[in-house]
């Protein structure tokens, strides 16, 4: 019986010690480099370097040179605009400190074809459009009619106000109608008014327009360059 317990535990302890060494082959490697063009052998910045592993990842500087912490074996993405994507893995066997130099391959890509027309202006196109043959003569007879100036004149002024153009009429009648809420609305109105000309009548009759009462605003007014002291002084002496 004693035998078997010393055989479990012994087996145990193993089992730990193979955990502890497993635990320290794994430990975090400083891995530095830099990121250059395979081609030109130019500097890479602003490379993305990313460890799928962690989830983090760094930037290069302005000379290519990135530092990350990784472990052994861990596979690294190097990416940059332009240029295909570089996998690196990680050596199992590593010391605490790991370098490299990364080159990038460009990516060539196909864009697609763009054909470009010798139509300088608008109106040579519109002319090149309408020579143009068609299957159909009839539908070619409708697009002249439609494309014709005078048609689009039309449809021009029949095509009712934007959504700007009704905000600006609708401001427009409610600032003429608050600038003249206290007169009449047009000369016209007010001649036919015969409440306006009794007013006018009236208004002779009392002689207003004999009345001179403005005057007395400009003999008010204080004369320039007096000093506050003269003014007092005025005051007390018509008191």
């Amino acid at each position: 019986m004693n035998s078997i317990v010393r055989y479990i535990a012994l087996f145990f302890i193993l089992c730990l010690t193979t955990e502890a060494v497993g635990q320290g082959q794994d430990m975090s490697v400083l891995f530095s480099g830099r990121v250059v063009s395979e081609r030109s052998s130019e500097f890479l910045a602003s490379a993305y370097v990313f460890n799928p592993n962690s989830g983090r990842g760094t930037l290069t500087d302005d000379f290519g040179n990135f530092a990350i912490y990784v472990y052994p074996g861990d596979s690294l993405v190097f990416s940059y605009v332009g240029y295909k994507k570089r996998y690196y893995v990680i050596p199992r066997n590593v010391e605490q400190t790991h370098s490299a130099i990364v080159y990038m391959a460009e990516e060539n890509k196909l864009l697609a074809e763009v054909k470009v027309y010798p139509y300088s202006t608008e109106e040579d196109f519109k002319k090149a459009f309408l020579a143009m043959r068609l299957n159909n003569e009839a539908g070619r007879k409708a697009l002249e009619k439609n494309l014709e100036q005078s048609k689009l004149n039309t449809l021009a002024l029949q095509a009712g106000l934007s959504g700007a153009g009704n905000f600006r009429n609708f401001s427009d009648q409610m600032t003429y109608q608050m600038a003249n809420r206290n007169f009449y609305q047009s000369p016209i109105m007010a001649l036919t008014n015969p409440f306006a000309w009794a007013q006018f009548i009236q208004s002779i009759k009392r002689g207003d327009l004999k009345r001179d009462d403005y005057k007395k605003a400009f003999e008010d007014k204080p004369t320039e360059g007096v000093s506050r002291q003269q003014v007092l002084k005025e005051i007390k002496g018509n008191n």
